[in-house]
């Protein structure tokens, strides 16, 4: 700001709006400067003391202002005027409706915020009919920073496949360096207008925080955490389904754009009113962050006011009220409304279906408690986790104690009283007579206690080690190197061995997290120890009927199954489903989700009649508990048709695998893994079929996905390499077929080693080819090599073993 004022001094000249000052800022400025020059010459600087309070950078921007405008009369007044209205409106220079931004044509702005703008776009190059969220974000960023980070952290971004969370689709530049994203298209209501407009109870607001909660806690678990969650990324539509924005845009433009002025305050990367104490301070974040910002969430949903009243207040002032000024509970806060406040207690109980005296009845105890823990200044003191906090709410709803209360025996007493009112008001007589009765309660109640506090002890073990994982980002630990995902993967998997030993069940959980992820990336070498130790510690200290086993076990199952252990794999999976079906009964979502698992092997074994016998089953749970657009049905949609093409049915297969490739669309845009794997399966049938033009088409799509999601060396990159392969022989093209399949024996060669069924069947279709082209010789060589590769890893009863011999 010094620079600009001695600018400011010589010529009055436009500010650029490129350079590092903040819109709102300018405007501050602008307004106090002009109120200034309205008061007597003997009264502005006492104005200004009044005004600016404590933040003195303000005061001497003003007073400087202030002091040069003798020298260069009106020319600076202008020039001040003209630089707050060219910072507020320096983006709408950029593109509008109509514009061309990448492959994607803007309709129309529907959004402002400190990031960018948000514009709804269609896709315009032909390829795909596509409606998408485009950010195009504020200038003054690292352009070349941000996308090198975007295409880092795609990979992980990609996997993040949950239902309430809308997909990062894209990313890109501008012909004039304007960084933008394009993000899935949600049609919605931010959570907090849409509560108020449809008058949600109390009851119903928790209900739909639990799905918030859900969707962050799920992305904590993929190692990527928000920082910006406030009620204009949290969206509810119509069928009142909840879906995040922005899941990783705040993480990658806090990371890409390191060589902004900007960036380095962190200050524009997060909205105040939802900021945590350590985001307003400068300092690094992780998890608890967002425990943060979702007490802030919630407290608002509750109360209709926000904790803290930092409007129009300085940044100095808004540093100090957050990082220093205890909030109020909720049930006092919404009685100490200003006359001046933008909403009375009356709207704020009215919108709730209820009455202030009521409201601030329902709000008083549990919900005052977890609100005021989620919002404790220390990120060490709040909840543990999101999947804490979450709890807490689940038990509230329930009746149950909260773990964030004092254990008393007054509370919990309180608390089985509540749940049993009935019960309780029947047998007083016969409990007050009976002491054994007594006893026996308040064993339970103890009991209840020392479960709970190991929960909580666990949830904020997990916590920690989640926290200490992110913090090899801060700067004094990275000593200023950039931490890729890969790094970040291998620095948890050090810390389970080394910070977790006293910790088994904890560490096992967090083997299964990281194990995990490992696997989605291909990496099954690193996945395979961790998910092994995870099953044997999770099943010696639960015992077999407890969900944390059964699901160790399936997703050591699956990490098997693609390294070609099928055997072991199948003994996995049927233990798995045994287990949750004693623990949640013979249909459940849980079980459901293991059956479409089973089918996958079968389908991998040959058996293809029980592995369609299974993709029925899975579907048919699914709708019972989903909602027909829901993306589990859609998945074991797609799951059936595409066993249905392989059993030779394309008439029932391809309506199938159509709709659901349209659904999977609307739901995740064009560049995401389940896309690419209907695109593939669709692709598969129509080259079956003959419509060879259609199904090259989607091969490329395929290949350009998963190769810009997955890098070359990704199992999934090789399949659809082999598909492509096959029709491309289909299509009369010989050489090109011949020359990817020897592509393809060097990805799988390089992902499995030597032996595996996916090698074999190469090698078969490599040779396959040649013999077509008349290279009997080395045709033979490659149908020895598919013989002796079967014959070690695929199974005796299996056709793909017949193949090469015939």
């Amino acid at each position: 700001m010094a620079a600009l004022c001695r600018h400011v001094l010589r010529s009055p000249v436009i500010p650029d709006p490129s350079t590092p000052m903040d819109a709102e800022r300018w405007k501050r400025i602008s307004a106090l400067f002009h109120a200034a020059r309205s008061q007597e010459p003997a009264k502005q600087k006492d104005f200004l003391r009044a005004e600016c309070g404590q933040d003195t950078v303000l005061h001497q921007e003003v007073e400087a202002l202030l002091d040069a405008e003798p020298k260069v009369g009106h020319a600076l007044t202008d020039a001040v005027a003209d630089a707050a209205r060219t910072f507020e409106e320096s983006d709408l220079s950029g593109p509008k409706a109509g514009h061309r931004v990448g492959p994607y044509q803007l309709v129309r702005e529907i959004g402002q915020g400190g990031m960018g703008r948000v514009f709804l776009a269609h896709r315009a190059d032909g390829q795909f009919d596509q409606e998408v969220a485009l950010k195009l974000v504020r200038r003054g960023m690292d352009s070349h920073q941000l996308l090198l980070r975007f295409r880092q952290e795609r990979q992980i971004l990609a996997r993040l496949q949950h239902p309430n969370i809308a997909r990062l689709l894209d990313g890109g530049v501008t012909e004039d360096g304007q960084p933008f994203f394009a993000l899935e298209y949600v049609a919605g209501l931010p959570i907090d207008e849409y509560c108020n407009t449809h008058r949600l109870t109390v009851d119903e607001r928790l209900a739909l925080f639990q799905d918030v909660c859900r969707a962050v806690l799920y992305a904590h678990r993929q190692l990527v955490v928000h920082r910006d969650l406030k009620p204009d990324n949290i969206l509810v539509t119509t069928d009142r389904q909840v879906r995040l924005l922005d899941f990783g845009i705040a993480k990658l433009l806090a990371e890409g754009g390191q060589g902004s002025n900007l960036t380095e305050t962190g200050l524009w990367i997060m909205t105040p009113a939802y900021a945590s104490p350590e985001q307003v301070r400068g300092e690094p974040v992780g998890t608890a962050t967002d425990v943060y910002s979702l007490g802030v969430v919630l407290y608002e949903l509750l109360a209709g006011v926000r904790p803290y009243d930092i409007e129009g207040r300085s940044p100095t002032e808004v540093e100090r009220v957050v990082c220093e000024s205890q909030p109020e509970r909720p049930s006092t806060r919404i009685e100490k409304l200003s006359p001046s406040a933008k909403v009375t207690t009356e709207a704020i109980s009215l919108a709730r279906r209820t009455e202030p005296a009521r409201l601030r009845k329902r709000l008083t105890g549990d919900l005052d408690v977890i609100c005021l823990e989620a919002l404790r200044k220390e990120p060490d003191r709040r909840y543990g986790s999101v999947e804490a906090m979450t709890e807490d709410v689940r038990r509230h709803l329930l009746g149950l104690p909260v773990l964030a209360r004092p254990d008393s025996v007054g509370y919990r007493v309180g608390k089985a009283v509540g749940r049993h009112r009935l019960a309780v008001s029947a047998v007083v007589a016969v409990v007050l007579s009976t002491t054994g009765v007594v006893g026996f309660y308040t064993a339970r109640l103890a009991a209840e206690r020392d479960r709970a506090q190991i929960e909580a002890a666990k949830a904020r073990e997990v916590s920690d080690f989640v926290r200490g994982l992110f913090a090899v980002s801060d700067p004094s630990e990275s000593r200023g190197e950039t931490i890729t995902a890969r790094e970040l993967l291998d620095e948890g998997a050090q810390q389970i061995e080394d910070g977790l030993a006293d910790q088994p069940e904890v560490q096992a959980t967090m083997m299964r997290v990281i194990g995990e992820v490992y696997a989605n990336l291909g990496l099954f070498d690193e996945a395979r120890p961790l998910l092994e130790r995870a099953v044997v510690q999770h099943d010696s200290l639960l015992g077999p009927d407890n969900p944390e086993v059964a699901t160790s076990k399936i997703m050591l199952g699956t990490v098997l199954q693609d390294i070609g252990e099928l055997e072991r794999a199948g003994v996995l999976f049927r233990e798995g489903l045994q287990q949750r079906q004693r623990i949640f009964g013979a249909e459940h979502p849980e079980v459901s989700e293991v059956l479409g698992i089973l089918a996958y092997w079968f389908e991998t074994k040959g058996d293809y009649e029980t592995a369609e016998e299974h993709y029925r089953l899975a579907l048919a749970q699914d709708r019972q508990f989903f909602s027909p657009d829901d993306p589990r049905v859609t998945k074991s949609l797609v799951d059936l048709g595409g066993m249905l093409r392989r059993l030779d049915q394309p008439s029932e297969a391809e309506p199938l695998l159509r709709e659901g490739l349209a659904m999977q669309r609307r739901y995740y845009g064009d560049r995401h893994p389940d896309v690419a794997s209907t695109a593939r399966n669709l692709a598969a049938l129509l080259r079956d079929v003959g419509q060879f033009a259609e199904a090259d088409t989607l091969y490329r799509e395929v290949l350009e996905t998963r190769r810009a999601l997955f890098g070359d060396a990704h199992p999934d990159v090789a399949t659809a390499l082999n598909s492509y392969a096959l029709l491309l022989e289909r299509m009369g093209e010989p050489e090109r077929a011949i020359a990817t399949y020897r592509e393809l024996i060097n990805i799988y060669q390089r992902i499995y080693g030597g032996s595996h069924a996916s090698i074999a069947a190469v090698y078969n279709n490599l040779a396959t080819t040649l013999r077509d082209e008349g290279q009997f010789e080395e045709a033979i060589v490659f149908f020895d090599r598919s013989i002796a590769t079967g014959d070690d890893v695929i199974p005796e009863d299996h056709p793909n073993r017949a193949f090469p011999r015939i």
